[in-house]
C-alpha cells in the first residue's frame, strides 16, 4: 500500500498536467508499469476478501481514494486496462458505496 499514493500521483502528473508536455515519454510509461504492477498486487491481495485486511480499514480508506482518483480525477482507467481487474472493481464498488465515503464525495471544492 505504500508505494500507491507516490506512483498513482506521479502517473497523474504525467496524464493531466505538465507530464504531458514531455517529449520523451520514458517516464510516463515507467509510472503506467508500475501502476499497473501495483494494481495486480492489490487485486490478488483482495481475491476471495471484501476488504484489503479482511474487515474494512485504514488500509481501504488510504487505497480507495488513490484508485477513484486513477479514474475521476487522472481518466487512467483505459491506459491502466481497469477493468481487467475485477477484484478491484468490487472492492472499489463496496468501498464508494459507504455512506461516509459518499459524505465526503460531496464536499465541495474550496475556493482559493
Amino acid at each position: 500500500v505504500s508505494a500507491i499514493g507516490p506512483i498513482f500521483g506521479q502517473l497523474g502528473f504525467f496524464l493531466r498536467w505538465g507530464g504531458k508536455d514531455y517529449e520523451d515519454k520514458r517516464p510516463r510509461q515507467r509510472f503506467v508499469d508500475e501502476s499497473k504492477r501495483l494494481l495486480g498486487i492489490l487485486d490478488r491481495q483482495l481475491e476471495g476478501r471484501d476488504w484489503l485486511v479482511d474487515d474494512y480499514s485504514i488500509a481501504d480508506i488510504a487505497t480507495l481514494g488513490w484508485v477513484n482518483a486513477l479514474v475521476e480525477l487522472y481518466a487512467a482507467g483505459d491506459i491502466l486496462s481497469l477493468s481487467d481487474y475485477s477484484n478491484i472493481q468490487k472492492w472499489l464498488g463496496r468501498g464508494l458505496a459507504r455512506p461516509a465515503v459518499q459524505r465526503g464525495l460531496q464536499i465541495p471544492a474550496r475556493s482559493a
